[in-house]
């Protein structure tokens, strides 16, 4: 069996599917790399329930810098830019 690049082959039977520890590695892959979750969105990459998302985004800011702003999960660096007076909005920025 073929692994996926940066995948160790797994002879079980659900092969497409991801272990816990893998599902939450991306979430925090993608939050460093500067990306912005709302919890249903968590809850959807991971393949878990709403509550559970909210639990483990709860748990991994005790030990990574995230925060919620708004409704919004991210890296800590990015809240405190975007709370600055004075940051461009989204729709602001230069293409």
């Amino acid at each position: 069996m073929m692994a996926e690049p940066g995948r160790a082959a797994c002879m079980c039977a659900e092969d497409s599917e991801y272990l816990p520890t893998e599902r939450i590695g991306l979430i925090v892959y993608h939050l460093c790399e500067g990306e912005i979750f709302t919890v249903a969105q968590v809850a959807e990459m991971a393949g878990i329930t709403y509550q559970g998302a909210r639990q483990m985004l709860n748990r991994l800011s005790r030990t990574i810098p995230i925060l919620c702003l708004d409704g919004e999960w991210m890296m800590q660096a990015l809240a405190e830019l975007k709370c600055l007076d004075g940051f461009p909005k989204e729709d602001e920025l230069p293409p």
